[in-house]
């Protein structure tokens, strides 16, 4: 992007019960907007959000009281959110995802140890539960592949990756799973885009493991596992993992240590080369990359800042940061 062009962001800050909208624009952040969840009685846990595959509404899983997925609806034009519905839910949600070809939308519970599917309405209001599938404990991430054929979550206590068919019904009735080494506790998970590797990251071991995919089969290969840098914190506490628009670099967050590290990929093989780890923000739990992959924003959950860097293969170079409410944990890039 120039830096004429403007970026638009929506912050989840899970401390407050609020999602913040921020715009990037010559080399300057700014908070536009903060919206409070409809009917907040007590804010609570992290917040995550997603956006319909249209970018017309955000989904926001509130943890707190009460417990909802609540549906935005997004201005067109000055990118503001107006609140449109709220779905009841009694189990805190820890990642939510939607498929891009038949409307649902899926969330991974860590506390009830299990995941959901649900109905979206042509409105884009979420309008009932499909299905849910208990997991090992502390369900964490959960993404369709880009061939839409799959769903794919995990157990990080239970150092679990689980790969369920979207082609069947009801969801998660076809559902196979892979065990990963004591200890891994796997967290989020990437695709590149041609879907045919998958990275995934350790939050208590700190690393990112390289599978070969084939979504026809279903089949994960191990390729390669590689560790993220925690500089001098005495354990790994690893949180949000991203590639690049041209799947060139990949990125990979530390909370202890406030540290991304980054990584070449390898343009055949998709193997990772470590090129360097930077300091950003307090407690990075999320993060994100603008669609050419030259702008980064990072929200630091202990500072309530959140910062825009410019990427340099794969360098992380600071422009600015702009306070936002209370513990920002996610970052959703429209």
């Amino acid at each position: 992007m120039s830096s004429s062009q403007s970026l638009f962001a929506y912050i989840g800050c899970g401390g407050a019960g609020e999602v913040c909208l921020v715009r990037y624009a010559h080399e300057r952040l700014e908070l536009i907007q903060r919206v409070t969840l409809p009917d907040l009685e007590k804010a609570g846990g992290s917040m995550p959000l997603c956006l319909s595959p249209d970018q017309r509404h955000l989904y926001a899983a509130g943890r707190g009281t009460p417990m909802g997925i609540f549906t935005f609806a997004i201005d067109a034009q000055s990118h503001q959110l107006t609140p449109v519905s709220t779905f009841p839910i009694h189990e805190s949600v820890a990642y939510l995802a939607c498929s891009a070809q038949d409307g649902r939308l899926f969330s991974a519970s860590y506390h009830h140890h299990l995941v959901a599917a649900y109905e979206i309405s042509r409105e884009g209001a979420v309008q009932g539960e499909q299905g849910r599938w208990n997991t090992e404990p502390n369900a964490h991430c959960i993404l369709p592949d880009p061939d839409q054929r799959n769903l794919l979550f995990t157990s990080l206590g239970g150092d679990r990756l689980y790969c369920a068919s979207l082609e069947t019904q009801p969801p998660f009735k076809d559902t196979i799973e892979v065990a990963l080494p004591d200890g891994t506790g796997p967290r989020h998970l990437i695709f590149n885009a041609a879907g045919t590797q998958l990275y995934l990251l350790g939050e208590l071991d700190g690393s990112i493991t390289l599978f070969d995919y084939d979504s026809s089969t279903r089949t994960l290969n191990k390729r390669q596992r590689v560790v993220v840098d925690k500089g001098n914190a005495d354990k790994f506490w690893a949180a949000d993992i991203h590639l690049d628009a041209e799947g060139r670099y990949l990125y990979a967050s530390e909370r202890s240590s406030s540290l991304i590290t980054s990584f070449a990929v390898d343009a055949d093989s998709g193997e990772l080369t470590r090129i360097g780890a930077f300091d950003v923000e307090a407690q990075p739990r999320g993060f994100a990359l603008e669609a050419t992959g030259k702008i980064m924003l990072v929200a630091g959950q202990q500072s309530h800042h959140v910062a825009a860097y410019r990427l340099d293969e794969g360098r992380l170079e600071f422009i600015d940061r702009v306070e936002v409410a209370q513990s920002p944990d996610w970052v959703e890039i429209r």
